[in-house]
């Protein structure tokens, strides 16, 4: 015996609204990582640039939103870095840019996974839609004529 259609298609119709907001909550993960990757970029640049300056050196720093500073280079051997939770910590710029270089790393296996998923179901999305479109067509074709009045 097999199920009423439109059960299947209550069903079909559940497991598309649930997939569509799993694509929702992807797409807002591949947009962070995508933040973080950009953000940890662009302090390496800063880091190259510190690293080829001297103490006492004036350089524009990039503060973020294409927003400069002018700052005075006070020591160009340390630096210090947050590594979460509010936690600071100082290292010399070589050290600093290899951990920026790990977590980028990190950053982008993250996004090409999350990119890889994000495919996967939309290809998911795609294959429930089209048996969603069939079923409703077929559901419609055999539902009995609505009565006149």
């Amino acid at each position: 015996m097999t199920e009423d259609p439109r059960i299947t298609l209550e069903k079909i119709y559940s497991e598309q609204q649930m997939t569509e907001s799993n694509l929702s909550i992807l797409q807002q993960r591949v947009e962070m990582v995508q933040v973080y990757i950009t953000n940890y970029r662009s302090g390496l640049l800063v880091l190259e640039e510190i690293e080829n300056r001297k103490a006492g050196e004036e350089m524009l720093m990039n503060v973020g939103g294409s927003i400069f500073v002018e700052a005075k280079l006070v020591n160009t051997d340390k630096v210090t870095r947050g590594i979460g939770n509010g936690i600071r910590i100082e290292q010399n710029v070589s050290e600093a840019k290899t951990a920026i270089l790990k977590a980028v790393t990190s950053l982008e296996s993250q996004y090409e996974a999350l990119t890889q998923e994000y495919q996967r179901l939309f290809a998911h999305a795609s294959r429930l839609n089209t048996q969603f479109q069939q079923l409703a067509t077929l559901v419609q074709g055999a539902a009995p004529p609505a009565e006149e009045e």
